[in-house]
């Protein structure tokens, strides 16, 4: 085979830096967006549910003399203090239960075992196959000892092309994890964590120490990694240890990391798979009003509601009903939402229009629909009709009528 010419190994140089260019551009923008973390300290007050940006993490970890100290590894957009200013009316502000969308500039593997030297082992299979098989750029990869019985391996994001901020993201890493451990000989799998897959799960910070062993998380080179015993790596903990490619958090790559193939199609593999098993939300086809001014309920109970004063102790029982019905006459979220403010205004109802926002998202958040019945108490106590005679009537007779889905073509 002829050996390229220097023209084409510049365009092909030229080519695969414009790639690279675009990728840290998606990355810059990523992070632009979701720059939010859940803090967590050991002394901190509640320990966790500290939502920050990323850029304040190290002072905060100097607040706390870099004792204990966590932070979420998946990164959020504005979207989750909303999240969390709507749980605080009941409660204290948690991002527990958050479900909204997530981005992370690290893929984590967590590998523990009591014993250090079963992680140890697993980490520097898992770290032949990064380098070996699928040739990843070293700067891409940091090792870090936790501290006490095991290692973190963090590959960059960016090895596996573009990743989007989604939904699916943490149970695509968690499958991501489950397929690497099987890389692993079977006695050194269960060395693999497979309980961080969720989109609150905190990650120990890097040069913190740990509460138990009073080491330090620190960062190891692959050298170190394959030719130092476990005694020699916690001796190496008793210190801290610079970072040269991140900051000091640990989640912001200095390096200029590009698209791995292998890593690429492993990712892609996964996310094919995910797609494939998670439901897609149901099309309905609802003929919704012609008018959005003029909402006509079948439910006769939800219309008087819809026309009425309610008093201070059924107004969220009222507008979640009214939610409901909006959703089953077709109206999207956000229709859903300004018709409840209309009818929060023009009956002096009262309620806070977060809190009509928040009866939305509870209105809107499973894949069907909910239909309170004729049964429901608070429709029966509103409903203006004798009997369930009438009812049946009044629906029949309604200018507006709601098409089951079963039976649109």
């Amino acid at each position: 085979m002829p050996r390229p010419t220097a023209v084409v190994c510049a365009i092909e140089k030229m080519v695969s830096g414009s790639f690279r260019l675009i990728e840290t551009a998606r990355y810059t923008h990523s992070m632009r967006k979701f720059h939010l973390v859940d803090f967590a300290a050991h002394y901190q007050k509640g320990f966790r549910n500290h939502v920050v940006p990323i850029s304040e993490v190290p002072a905060l970890v100097e607040s706390f003399d870099r004792y204990g100290c966590y932070a979420t590894y998946f990164f959020y957009s504005d979207e989750v203090l909303s999240y969390m200013s709507a749980q605080a009316r009941n409660s204290s502000p948690s991002i527990s239960g958050y479900e909204g969308k997530v981005w992370a500039p690290f893929f984590p593997i967590d590998l523990d075992h009591q014993e250090l030297t079963p992680a140890l082992e697993a980490a520097r299979l898992l770290i032949s196959v990064f380098a070996e098989r699928w040739a990843i750029d070293p700067n891409a990869l940091q090792v870090y000892f936790s501290g006490a019985k095991g290692f973190h391996l963090m590959l960059d994001t960016r090895l596996f092309g573009k990743i989007l901020p989604s939904k699916n993201l943490p149970p695509i890493f968690d499958s991501m994890r489950r397929h690497l451990a099987q890389e692993l000989p079977q006695p050194l799998r269960e060395t693999v964590d497979l309980t961080i897959k969720d989109r609150v799960r905190l990650l120990r910070l890097p040069n913190t120490v740990h509460e138990k062993s009073k080491l330090h998380k620190v960062i190891l080179s692959l050298d170190e990694l394959r030719r130092m015993t476990a005694e020699e790596i916690r001796s190496h903990a008793r210190l801290r240890r610079e970072l040269t490619l991140t900051d000091e958090t640990g989640f912001l790559s200095r390096a200029a990391v590009g698209e791995n193939r292998e890593a690429a199609r492993f990712y892609q593999r996964i996310h094919r798979q995910i797609k494939i098993v998670t439901r897609r939300p149901f099309a309905y086809r609802f003929h919704g009003p012609v008018d959005l001014a003029r909402i006509a309920f079948p439910c006769a109970g939800a219309q008087a509601i819809w026309q009425s004063h309610i008093e201070p102790g059924q107004r969220n029982n009222c507008a979640i009903r009214l939610a409901s019905e909006l959703r089953l006459l077709g109206l999207s979220a956000d229709e859903a939402r300004e018709k409840l403010l209309e009818w929060n205004e023009r009956n002096d109802i009262e309620l806070p229009a977060e809190e009509l926002s928040s009866v939305v998202r509870s209105a809107y958040q499973h894949r069907f629909p909910y239909r309170f019945s004729c049964r429901d108490e608070i429709l029966r106590q509103f409903c203006p009709l004798p009997n369930d005679e009438s009812c049946e009537k009044h629906v029949q007779s309604s200018t507006f009528h709601v098409q089951c889905p079963r039976s649109t073509p």
